[in-house]
C-alpha cells in the first residue's frame, strides 16, 4: 500500500515537473537559435565565394535533428501530450469497464477461494460463456453444443 504524500511532497513533485518542462523548452530554444545562427553564418561564408552549395548538407542534416527535437517537445508538452492524455483516459475508462464486468463474474465465486486458488484449480470452474472454435474464433458456448449435437444426429 502506498503511503500518502504530504502537501509539501506533492508541491515538490509538481515543481520538478514544471521545472523539467521549462528546462526542455529552454534547451529547444537554445538548439533552435544555434541552428539558425550557424546556418546564417555558413550561408554567409558560402556567399563570399559561391560555388558548390556545401552549407546545404549542414542545414539538411542538422535540420533533421532539429525537427526531431521539435517533435519530441510537441509530444511531451504540446498538443501531442494532450492527445496522448485523452487516449490514455479513454483506454483507462474502457479497462475499468472490462474490470467491472469481470468483477461481476468474480462475485459468482467465493472471493477467498479465488485469491488463494492455484491456477490449475480454476480449470474446474463451470461458468463459461464462450469457447474457442476449431477455426480459432470465440463462439457462444451453447451454440457450439447445439451444432455438435446436430452433427451427431441427436437433435
Amino acid at each position: 500500500m502506498e503511503k500518502r504524500k504530504s502537501p509539501s511532497q506533492i508541491e515538490i513533485e509538481i515543481r520538478r515537473r514544471v521545472e523539467a518542462k521549462y528546462d526542455e523548452r529552454n534547451a529547444l530554444f537554445t538548439h533552435l537559435i544555434s541552428y539558425v545562427g550557424v546556418n546564417i553564418l555558413l550561408w554567409a561564408i558560402w556567399l563570399t565565394s559561391p560555388g558548390f552549395p556545401w552549407p546545404m548538407f549542414v542545414s539538411f542534416f542538422w535540420g533533421i535533428g532539429m525537427a526531431g527535437h521539435l517533435t519530441d517537445y510537441y509530444q511531451k508538452h504540446g498538443g501531442g501530450a494532450r492527445k496522448r492524455e485523452e487516449r490514455i483516459q479513454e483506454e483507462v475508462r474502457r479497462q475499468l469497464e472490462r474490470f467491472e464486468d469481470g468483477e461481476r463474474l468474480r462475485s459468482v465465486y467465493d472471493e477467498d477461494e479465488l485469491e488463494d486458488a492455484d491456477v490449475y484449480d480454476l480449470d474446474d470452474v463451470e461458468l463459461r460463456h464462450v469457447r474457442l472454435s476449431d477455426d480459432g474464433e470465440l463462439e457462444d458456448f451453447e451454440r457450439l453444443d447445439r451444432e455438435r449435437l446436430r452433427e451427431e444426429g441427436r437433435s
